[in-house]
């Protein structure tokens, strides 16, 4: 058997530093096979051969407005 992770109860969720400053994301909606929308969101600051390994699509029904929930 390998070995079993174990984490360090003491230990707490990272603590944000410089390391994870905040990140511009570009959003574009695209259509689906099926008549939905879909998002695609990525980095702003990558270039084109970074985004395909940085990239996130979702369910455009799944986005909210944040001024509307603020």
């Amino acid at each position: 058997m390998g070995a079993e992770w174990c984490p360090d109860t003491a230990a707490g969720p990272p603590v944000p530093t410089d390391e994870f400053g905040e990140v511009s994301l570009v959003t574009e909606l695209e259509p689906t096979a099926d008549g939905e929308r879909r998002a695609m969101l990525y980095p702003s600051d990558q270039p084109g051969h970074e985004i395909a390994t940085r990239w996130l699509a979702i369910s455009a029904d799944a986005l909210i407005d944040l001024d509307s929930v603020r």
